[in-house]
């Protein structure tokens, strides 16, 4: 399955998104990214859910190949308003918008603003964090990552990309906050950090904004059908049973996924491919 890549101007932005599947028939379906990635993390899946439906992943603004906002975001819902001018240009009124982290926060947004657009929301690795919790994330998550003479800033930015395969925070690396028994092979932290560098000074606009954004409350207002991701792999998981212990409406559901990729994964596939071909 062929995975293209186009430029779309739309809300005052230039955007790049790629695209596999088209001609299929259903609803498309809109991948959005956490950050600091951008839509290259998902070609891979984008060639398999391409066989059933056209499917579009989306650089969210200021991350790959999408401009940033023209100024600095006040919160996440400064970026749902052009989102929807590029959907309505490329996907069409209404679409199966899924996100991750913060994709899903993005896809909240989104669903906030305009509900008539969104078909049905699948957030995965959403959670409920506290306002200390939150107060010392946007405190220490962030580090200058500017470029310095002495080329010291790679060397943090390959630290923090490590460091975030293995332990949440990434700046708590100790075994309380461990994560994964093991490093995360070079190649995979390369990838990461290179993402991380291209998003440039302004890498941490949308993640600032995400975190500022992952409250419950937020979850509580959807009044679109909805599916809550529980991912027993995540490093969100302990912040995602927090999110799932409030009264939620009853147009959210959760889908517990198991924690191989590879199970996960073909049952993320599933259950979308039951969103874009309602019966």
């Amino acid at each position: 399955m062929t995975v293209d890549r186009h430029l779309c101007r739309a809300g005052g932005l230039q955007w790049h998104y790629r695209e596999a599947g088209a001609g299929h028939g259903g609803l498309p379906l809109v991948l959005l990214h956490p950050s600091p990635r951008s839509s290259a993390m998902y070609a891979p899946w984008m060639a398999v859910l391409g066989a059933h439906c056209r499917v579009l992943a989306v650089d969210t603004p200021g991350y790959g190949g999408t401009d940033a906002l023209p100024a600095l975001p006040s919160g996440m819902a400064d970026y749902a308003g052009p989102l929807h001018a590029l959907l309505q240009t490329v996907a069409g009124p209404r679409c199966v918008v899924y996100g991750s982290a913060t994709g899903a926060q993005l896809g909240i947004a989104l669903a906030l603003s305009q509900p008539q657009a969104v078909a049905h929301l699948v957030l995965d690795n959403a959670a409920h964090f506290d306002d200390d919790e939150r107060d010392r994330i946007l405190a220490h998550y962030f580090p200058d990552l500017a470029p310095r003479a002495d080329g010291s800033h790679l060397a943090r930015a390959w630290q923090m990309c490590a460091q975030m395969a293995e332990f949440f925070p990434w700046f708590d690396a100790d075994e309380a906050h461990r994560i994964a028994p093991s490093p995360a092979p070079a190649a995979a932290v390369h990838a990461a950090v290179v993402e991380l560098l291209a998003a440039g000074p302004g890498y941490n606009s949308a993640y600032r904004a995400a975190f500022a954004h992952e409250r419950a409350a937020h979850v509580q207002a959807l009044r679109v059908p909805t599916t809550l991701l529980r991912w027993r792999g995540s490093i969100l998981l302990r912040h995602m049973d927090r999110l799932l212990s409030f009264p939620l409406p009853a147009n959210v559901a959760m889908l517990d996924t198991p924690a191989p990729p590879a199970e996960r994964q073909a049952a993320m596939t599933a259950h979308l491919h039951t969103l874009t071909h309602p019966a």
